[in-house]
């Protein structure tokens, strides 16, 4: 029950923010660790960091041969399950 408190007070809202807003930063630059990119999506359902890193790669180019079939591999996932998402009627 405490938790629920804390969480709804402003100063741990702020802290909410703040991890928040680092998490991001993280999806888009890279992440210090796996545990840290397991809690950040777990926490706030962010995509993965590995989709920045391909459009990234896609416009300024690959770094070899297997990164550009690895991300071909996930835009292609992506693309799927996209195909199968839910939508909101």
């Amino acid at each position: 029950m405490s938790a629920l408190i804390a969480v709804a007070s402003p100063a741990a809202a702020q802290t909410l923010e703040d991890r928040r807003a680092q998490c991001m930063g993280w999806m888009m630059q890279g992440y210090p660790s796996g545990i840290e990119e397991t809690a950040c999506t777990a926490q706030f359902s962010l995509p993965s960091p590995f989709l920045f890193k391909c459009a990234r790669a896609q416009r300024v180019g690959y770094d070899s041969v297997r990164q550009r079939a690895a991300c071909k591999l996930f835009f292609e996932e992506a693309s799927l399950a996209a195909d199968e998402g839910y939508i909101r009627n």
